[in-house]
């Protein structure tokens, strides 16, 4: 197992708690990647039996439940899926990242609207964050690459910044600056992911601390910056924070490390984190 690097470690001194919480522990899923809210329900993408992400062997699902993390609906969607990651609702469509296509699906009927196939350009299509109902991002975590996504036209072009984001994976898109927040899992199978996020005037690339990680999902609430790390491929994830004004980095504190904590959301003061090696998913009320 990989360990995170030793910078990290030097620097739990300076971590602050933000957030003493109470959780509580939802199973029911194989290898549950990310989750996304339409403010009714929650969905939770699970890449299947065996934690392949990029194994086209159709046993991927998305399920539905309800606020309180009830499971309504375990075979939600209709459509056949791989080993579908990164979702995200708008207007009443839920779009999927499954291996080389995304996949647009009825909210209401879990049926499949439409497909963007990627071809040979992807075989790891990861998360996906909306800008608005014409435009998505989604990561290529196999490609250290993200592409834009013309959801009229139905096609794609490469995000082209100044740096490489290794193992490219979370993303989170804010309207208020005009910046796609993303981190990267890292590379060649080290703990040497960053995060930060691109300015979309110029595409440039600012990296907002020299801590390194698997770093996987990522969320901006109310000018923190919450950052999913794996840690180690053992039950050792954390949740970290970084307050975007004051450059102070902290830590969510529960009572157990995460089980590789994947794409998160944060709804109605509450951290939704899907666990991925463990198939359950962490409701936890944050202060």
């Amino acid at each position: 197992m990989k360990s995170i690097s030793i910078s990290i470690f030097a620097l739990n001194m300076f971590f602050i708690s933000m957030a003493n919480a109470q959780s509580k522990n939802v199973s029911g899923f194989s290898h549950v990647e990310s989750v996304a809210s339409d403010g009714k329900f929650i969905y939770a993408a699970d890449i299947g039996k065996e934690l392949n992400p990029t194994a086209k062997d159709g046993d991927g699902k998305i399920l539905k439940l309800d606020l309180n993390g009830k499971i309504l609906d375990s075979t939600f969607v209709k459509e056949k899926l791989n080993a579908p990651k990164g979702i995200a609702t708008k207007n009443g469509v839920l779009y999927a990242a499954d291996i080389d296509r995304i996949v647009a699906i009825d909210l209401k009927t879990g049926k499949k609207l439409y497909e963007i196939s990627f071809g040979n350009d992807a075989s790891f299509l990861n998360d996906i964050a909306i800008v608005n109902k014409t435009t998505l991002y989604v990561t290529v975590t196999d490609k250290s690459k993200i592409y834009k996504v013309d959801l009229n036209t139905r096609s794609y072009t490469e995000l082209i910044t100044d740096k490489i984001i290794a193992g490219a994976n979370g993303l989170f898109y804010d309207s208020k600056s005009n910046r796609l927040y993303v981190n990267g899992f890292g590379s060649e199978n080290k703990p040497n992911g960053t995060f930060g996020y691109i300015n979309l005037v110029d595409n440039k690339f600012t990296r907002l601390t020299d801590l390194e990680g698997y770093y996987d999902g990522i969320w901006l609430l109310n000018g923190t910056l919450y950052i999913s790390n794996w840690v180690a491929f053992e039950k050792k994830g954390i949740i970290q924070i970084l307050d975007l004004t004051t450059s102070q980095i902290g830590e969510v504190k529960v009572a157990a490390p995460f089980s590789g904590p994947a794409d998160f959301i944060i709804l109605k003061n509450q951290l939704i984190v899907p666990e991925m090696m463990s198939g359950s998913i962490q409701f936890i009320k944050l202060k």
